[in-house]
């Protein structure tokens, strides 16, 4: 028959020895456990984004957004003011070369336009005139010519008739020398005649070349005034899109003003903004892409602004390929800037914080994943995503990034 077991005395003190035992040293570990890591307390992994140290080729890149531009456009301005009288075109348009766009009406354009013509046909009946009355003067000097030339002959006959009628004796020495002297007076009148002759061929063109002149000037100032009634109409000095159309009728243009602006939309590039704190790293001939209506396009910087307007720089790229069907101006576009290629480096996911060219303090993972420890790393060129690692740091380790904060007092932290 079996007997009941007694527990004695001394078997409940060892139990309870030995759950005191046990408990003290859970606790003793725990204790150890803190000390050790010097932390208040561990922190959960999934709070932070993590990133892996890597080792390969890292692209500088920059980015910036804007739009979409014309390569070429033509601003068409109005050559003298008048009031608007009709608009036949409206932006979004196609024009050619010569197309009309605006008509303009100033009367006062009209009217110098009347009194050119007017002007002109008076100063060419007064060349017509002067031409018929040079005629006849000039042929009355040209018998003026022939008279005194003939009466020149007929007493240069006689003088040598009288002559030999002198070695004679057959004529008187009286009638020789009166001879000689209507001789002499012809030959003085002949060349008289000749110098007057010439004197008025001079003048008469003279006085034609004033006319000639004075129409020339009519014909001139007729010109001018023609082409400003044309310059009333308003067209395209080139073929392509009206862009824009800055007037409406019955608005006053004054002479100078813009009325106009044509593009190419054949011919299109993008037109960025990028911050001014890359804007140092960006040189005309680089390489970038551009997405326009969700597509990429490459491209390549031609013009970077030196000026810095609302913190941004503006860039121009050039666009290699034939942007996609539906871009025109003032699209949006995104485009990324590759300023270099930095080859077999370490580079990691920027962290919070982090500057170009920094030297920084970060929370790095053991190799077992429980804890984070501060390490001072060294940075160089990135992306606004991804830095390049000068130092500190070794490939395959891990960072935390986010928000390190509330870990600013800490040099070591345990993590679950």
């Amino acid at each position: 028959m079996d007997r009941p077991r007694v527990v004695g005395p001394l078997s409940s003190v060892r139990r309870v020895v030995w759950i005191a035992t046990a408990l003290a040293a859970i606790g003793a570990f725990v204790a150890a456990d803190r000390l050790w890591l010097r932390t208040d307390g561990a922190v959960d992994l999934a709070d932070f984004a993590t990133a892996g140290v890597q080792r390969g080729t890292l692209a500088i890149e920059v980015q910036g957004a804007g739009a979409l531009e014309p390569v070429s456009e033509r601003w068409i301005t109005a050559e003298v003011q008048g009031t608007v009288q009709d608009v036949l075109v409206l932006p979004g348009g196609k024009v050619a070369a010569g197309d009309m766009i605006v008509r303009l009406a100033n009367p006062q354009v009209r009217r110098r336009v009347a009194q050119a013509r007017l002007s002109l046909a008076e100063s060419e009946a007064d060349r017509r005139s002067h031409r018929a009355s040079a005629t006849e003067r000039r042929l009355a000097a040209e018998a003026r010519v022939l008279d005194a030339q003939a009466d020149h002959d007929e007493q240069d006959l006689r003088l040598e008739a009288q002559t030999e009628l002198r070695k004679r004796n057959a004529v008187s020495e009286v009638d020789f020398r009166s001879q000689g002297i209507r001789t002499e007076r012809a030959n003085a009148r002949l060349d008289f005649e000749r110098r007057r002759y010439d004197e008025l061929k001079a003048s008469l063109e003279a006085e034609s070349d004033a006319r000639d002149a004075r129409v020339a000037a009519r014909r001139a100032a007729l010109s001018e005034a023609e082409a400003e009634m044309a310059s009333l109409s308003v067209a395209a000095n080139a073929a392509g899109t009206l862009r824009e159309l800055l007037v409406e009728p019955g608005a006053h243009v004054p002479a100078g003003a813009r009325v106009a602006r044509v593009v190419d939309t054949s011919s299109l590039m993008a037109v960025v903004r990028v911050p001014e704190s890359y804007a140092s790293r960006l040189v005309a001939g680089q390489r970038a892409l551009a997405t326009v209506l969700g597509l990429g396009v490459p491209g390549v910087v031609v013009r970077v602004d030196p000026a810095v307007t609302d913190g941004a720089v503006a860039v121009d790229i050039e666009l290699e390929d034939r942007p996609p069907v539906g871009a025109r101006p003032d699209l949006s576009v995104r485009a990324t800037i590759t300023v270099a290629q930095l080859d077999d480096v370490l580079f990691v996911r920027r962290p919070a914080q982090v500057r170009d060219h920094a030297t920084v303090d970060v929370f790095v993972l053991a190799d077992d994943g429980r804890v984070a420890r501060r390490t001072v790393v060294g940075f160089g060129a990135g992306t606004p995503t991804h830095v390049e690692v000068v130092h500190g740091l070794l490939e395959d380790q891990t960072v935390l990034l986010g928000d390190v904060s509330r870990l600013i007092d800490r040099d070591v932290v345990a993590v679950r």
